[in-house]
């Protein structure tokens, strides 16, 4: 895991902002379990709003409040989160997670109907 960073306008000052650009595996399967529904695989319930607020709380080391508090971030104004969203959420797009997601699930589906019938005779 890489610390990256960009610049943000935060109280019309430039401001450095800090992330991890990787995600722990377990760490990530707990946010997209929180942020995907899949109780129906026919209609899945996507939580964009968790998803971007639980990866902000996760990854952030530096910004202008406190890193990894919820209550930090949701205090701040939208052009703030707009503005750090953005950078980060670059290196973790929700439908790439949910594509592997989608993938496993298939994939085994797939193997299911491929496999050999058994008869007896």
């Amino acid at each position: 895991m890489a610390i990256k960073s960009f610049p943000i306008d935060y109280k019309k000052e430039k401001f450095i902002i800090e992330y991890e650009d990787d995600i722990k595996f377990g760490d990530l399967e707990a946010i997209i379990s929180r942020s995907v529904d899949l109780s129906d695989p026919t209609k899945p319930k996507v939580n964009i709003p968790q998803y971007r607020i639980d990866i902000i709380q996760k990854v952030l080391r530096k910004a202008p409040f406190k890193v990894g508090d919820l209550v930090a971030i949701r205090n701040q104004s939208s052009s703030v989160m707009s503005q750090i969203i953005s950078g980060v959420m670059k290196d973790f797009p929700l439908g790439k997670f949910l594509t592997e997601w989608v993938a496993t699930f298939a994939g085994n589906l797939d193997d299911i109907e491929q496999s050999p019938k058994s008869t007896t005779s």
